[in-house]
């Protein structure tokens, strides 16, 4: 994914790029990353080269975005 599209994810929920990441996934903790060392840039360029360091699942209803697995947000996007 492109920093402009990540960009657009991460609006759609609030967040911001690095925001999206996921420090408790196994590919982030093998990565030996440190989120407070990590910028907007960098954020965009890993989950460009490790998609799955990414917070998941994502839903959307076409404006707004959920992002990581929360049953009342999901229920009020979906609401």
């Amino acid at each position: 994914m492109k920093k402009d599209e990540l960009s657009e994810l991460a609006s759609r929920a609030g967040l911001s790029i690095k925001d999206l990441l996921n420090p408790k996934s196994s590919d982030f903790r093998k990565l030996g990353l440190d989120l407070g060392k990590i910028d907007e840039n960098e954020a965009a360029r890993l989950i460009g080269e490790h998609p799955k360091i990414m917070r998941r699942p994502l839903l959307t209803d076409g404006s707004k975005l959920a992002v990581g697995f929360d049953p009342d947000r999901f229920s009020a996007l979906l609401d």
